[in-house]
This record gives structure tokens, sequence and C-alpha cells, in this order.
């Protein structure tokens, strides 16, 4: 009887270290496929482009940031338009006319 038992105890101990295994290698691939799939998203190549934009009536720095402007590249609208200020030389007058072309940028993913 006391083999039995000794034998019964090896058994026992050696299913509680197969689970233990089986659950650290399941456990492993789950955290890698989630580690995975947030790469993925962060991983995201964004591609900059320069545009030009005819200015309508009415049509603001504002307005057009609204259009243009992502919440991946920018944190406030005030920082695009920051932005167009600067690349269109516009540092005393904001001011923009019917017709006028500026320069405005933008992200994608898809590489044109």
């Amino acid at each position: 009887m006391n083999a039995y038992l000794k034998n019964r105890k090896v058994q026992i101990i050696a299913a509680a270290l197969i689970i233990a295994m089986i659950t650290v290698v399941s456990g492993t691939f789950a955290i890698r496929s989630h580690a995975e799939s947030v790469n993925a998203e962060s991983d995201t190549v964004y591609y900059r482009y320069t545009a030009m934009y005819r200015v309508c009536s009415g049509d603001t720095l504002t307005s057009i940031a609204e259009q243009y402007m992502d919440d991946v590249h920018y944190d406030s609208v005030s920082d695009y338009v920051k932005e167009l200020r600067q690349m269109n030389g516009m540092y005393n007058d904001d001011k923009l006319k019917s017709g006028e072309l500026i320069a405005v940028t933008y992200y994608s993913t898809e590489y044109k």
C-alpha cells in the first residue's frame, strides 16, 4: 500500500506540474498576442503631405485647421493654426482672401 501511495503522489505532482506548465505557456502566448496587437496599432506609419487649399468665402485658419488636423499629430486646433501661420508666412495678419491659395499639411496612412 505504501508503494501505491508514493506512486499516486508522484502522479499527482506530475499532473500539477503539467497543468502549471500549460498555464504558463498559454499565458505567454496570450501576452505575446496582446503585445503584437498593441505594437501593430502603435507601429502605424503615417505619411505627411502638403497640399494647396483655395480659400473660400468665410474660411478662417481655425475652420481650415478643423478640416485638416488630426488628434494623432496635433494636441489642439490652435497647434495646427500655429503651423498654418508659420507655413504660410502669416506672422502679423491672419486675414484670408477668398480665392487665395494657402499650404496645408495632412497625414495619411496611405502612401501616395
